[in-house]
């Protein structure tokens, strides 16, 4: 998975959507004594399209929440304090002050601590949130530039540190194409171990193994990343605009079918040899294409 992310991480910048024009954060990029002023831009649009609100059916108007006691009812907002469970039922009570006390200094550095082979990484430590990093000014460009293509040479990732909304982050930055991105990370303690699993002491056919094969290799190539699209965006879209012009949408139910391994392994490389050209190696720098056998 590492390795698809580092062959395919030129061309997802190439495709990605453009940043907003405003910067979320900037400040200094620090390795060592190496110091690089950087502006940092959200790389993920959020998902405005699936986003519901909710509404009183009689009326139309949107619900609002307000905060309520179960033994005194409605409770103003001054008479809330927060306080940390430290047993069923029981809370001890934080004051604003003592929580500012533990907030970060503000801290406008992302330090760099070390490198790794992207290998090293667990996927399950991204977090989800991704921010282009750009060169604050024509100064920092030159050293921007040499990081980012080291980086990208020695195939290396940077593991680092930084302050963002008042709050410490454990940060992964790496090259694409000639763009830093930096990706928050969870907290190591923050993963679950996996459940383990019962050990199969049944041996699959060898059979099974050369046609799985087969169908990987069949469906190996570059990744065609416009064609992933968000379904769910789409269909709703077009839901709503069925009921916005009086119509009643409908969806048809998928067809299924219970086939055994084999024979589902057998149908599957039988079907991708009859729609797949396989690409041949290169020779003299050109790329030949030969249609694939049906099997």
């Amino acid at each position: 998975m590492i390795n698809a992310v580092l062959e395919s991480s030129e061309s997802l910048s190439d495709q990605a959507a453009p940043a907003s024009n405003r910067p979320t954060w900037s400040g200094l990029l620090q390795l060592s004594l190496v110091g690089i002023p950087v502006k940092a831009y959200p790389a993920v649009r959020t998902n405005e399209a699936c986003h519901f609100h909710l509404l009183h059916a009689d009326c139309g108007e949107r619900i609002r929440y307000a905060k309520h006691c179960p033994v005194h009812g409605a409770v103003d907002a001054a008479a809330i304090v927060r306080g940390f469970a430290y047993a069923p039922g029981r809370h001890v009570v934080l004051a604003p002050t003592e929580l500012d006390a533990l907030r970060p200094a503000r801290d406008r550095a992302l330090r760099l601590e070390c490198f790794l082979d992207p290998a090293q990484l667990d996927p399950a430590l991204f977090s989800g949130r991704s921010l282009y990093l750009l060169p604050d000014g024509p100064a920092a460009e030159r050293g921007y530039q040499v990081l980012c293509d080291t980086m990208r040479q020695r195939r290396r990732w940077a593991i680092g540190r930084v302050v963002f909304g008042g709050h410490r982050n454990v940060v992964l930055v790496r090259p694409a194409n000639t763009t830093l991105v930096l990706h928050v990370l969870h907290y190591p303690e923050q993963l679950r171990a996996c459940p383990a699993a019962p050990a199969s002491k049944n041996h699959a056919p060898a059979e099974e193994h050369r046609l799985a094969g087969l169908l990987i290799d069949a469906v190996t190539g570059a990744v065609e990343w416009k064609a992933y699209q968000n379904e769910n965006a789409v269909e709703l879209r077009a839901l709503v605009e069925a009921k916005l012009q009086g119509q009643e949408p409908h969806a048809d139910a998928p067809a299924t079918a219970v086939l055994s391994l084999l024979e589902a392994l057998k149908q599957s490389v039988g079907a991708t040899s009859k729609d797949t050209t396989v690409p041949s190696r290169r020779t003299n720098g050109r790329s030949r294409k030969r249609s694939s056998r049906t099997a």
